[in-house]
């Protein structure tokens, strides 16, 4: 008997630990970071750049792609300025039902400023 309750309590310690790892997202840093130097770009000329990732909770339960679809828009992001400076950082949550689930979808706009 005290066999099965020990392993009940491992199974419960491993759910509860996969459970809260789904809870988890993928840290972001948006925008300008301090210290660079404003004088090697153009800031006066920005290029409006715009990126969207999409996840999906199934069954309101099952996170497929949600947790780092904030970095991956801003991966986007990062791709398209192509080496210049990010700024005017502006991020939009939507969400839309599905029959089996909701999607998650961010939407991160930016001002990009090139080099001189």
């Amino acid at each position: 008997m005290m066999h099965y309750y020990k392993s009940f309590l491992v199974a419960i310690f491993i759910a509860s630990i996969l459970f809260l790892q789904g809870c988890a997202g993928t840290p972001v840093n948006l925008g300008v970071s301090d210290g660079f130097d404003r004088t090697s770009y153009d800031m006066e000329n920005p290029r409006k750049v715009t990126a969207s990732a999409s996840g999906f909770q199934l069954l309101l339960l099952i996170p497929i792609s949600v947790n780092d679809r904030h970095a991956r828009a801003y991966s986007a992001i990062e791709a398209q300025a192509a080496g210049g400076l990010i700024a005017d950082v502006r991020v939009r949550e939507s969400w839309t039902y599905a029959f089996v689930g909701t999607i998650y979808r961010t939407t991160i706009e930016a001002g990009v400023y090139p080099h001189k």
